[in-house]
């Protein structure tokens, strides 16, 4: 079970923003985070955008130094390093502050994350089903599920074959499983088809990671990857 990227609130607006961003030959910083979640969320985007772009950085806060999500000596450091557009993952709903700071020194942001909202959205375009008016029908896809599905739109609106999407389901699936989303519904699809990726990836890092620590290619589990590759992460 999976639903059109295109329900999902401000999409067709944020496929916009990348896609003219790309055009006018503009820097795309991706910001992270520091656990499984944010690290694999990370790594999708960038595969799927480098189809498109190869003026792309990605930044992942310490997490012992700056802590959970954006912050605005990061966001400065970011426009140094001549970067013009932001796409945040797995973070920033509720960043107004830091927002604010990245509108004021002119960056511009998206933001895409999947955290509850209790708080004031971010002034800035956010794509997230837990968002108020959002009218997407599964609102519990972590950080790596929203940042596929915005990987799904950009490739419907730009031609990119299906493969090079569905390439990055073993990051899907160990994002997912790695933050205890409920596995229901189109998060239990992701699992399926991320573990059956996994089971098959020539991914450099993850084939390293898989003989490091002794699991058998073929033979992984969702248990395996929640106690040995999450937590390597």
């Amino acid at each position: 079970k999976t639903y059109d990227p295109f329900l999902l609130l401000n999409m067709e607006a944020g496929v916009d923003l990348i896609l003219s961003s790309i055009e006018e030959d503009e820097k795309i910083c991706i910001y992270g985070d520091y656990d499984a979640d944010g690290i694999t969320s990370t790594a999708v985007l960038m595969e799927v955008l480098s189809n498109l772009t190869s003026n792309l950085a990605y930044y992942i806060p310490s997490r012992f130094e700056e802590g959970y999500g954006l912050n605005c000596g990061a966001l400065d450091k970011i426009k140094a390093a001549g970067i013009d557009l932001v796409i945040t993952v797995d973070c920033g709903s509720v960043s107004c502050a830091e927002v604010e700071h990245a509108k004021e020194i002119g960056l511009k942001i998206l933001v895409t994350d999947h955290h509850t909202i209790t708080d004031k959205v971010a002034d800035c375009l956010v794509i997230n089903p837990m968002q108020p008016g959002c009218p997407y029908p599964f609102k519990h896809l972590a950080g790596v599920g929203v940042a596929f599905k915005l990987a799904q739109a950009i490739a419907a609106e730009t031609g990119l074959p299906k493969s090079a999407v569905n390439r990055t389901l073993d990051l899907v699936g160990v994002g997912t499983i790695g933050d205890i989303v409920p596995l229901v519904d189109e998060n239990r699809t992701l699992a399926k088809y991320g573990i059956r990726s996994l089971n098959l990836t020539q991914r450099p890092g993850l084939s390293k990671l898989i003989e490091g620590t002794s699991l058998q290619r073929g033979k992984i589990k969702s248990e395996n990857i929640s106690y040995v590759i999450v937590p390597h992460l």
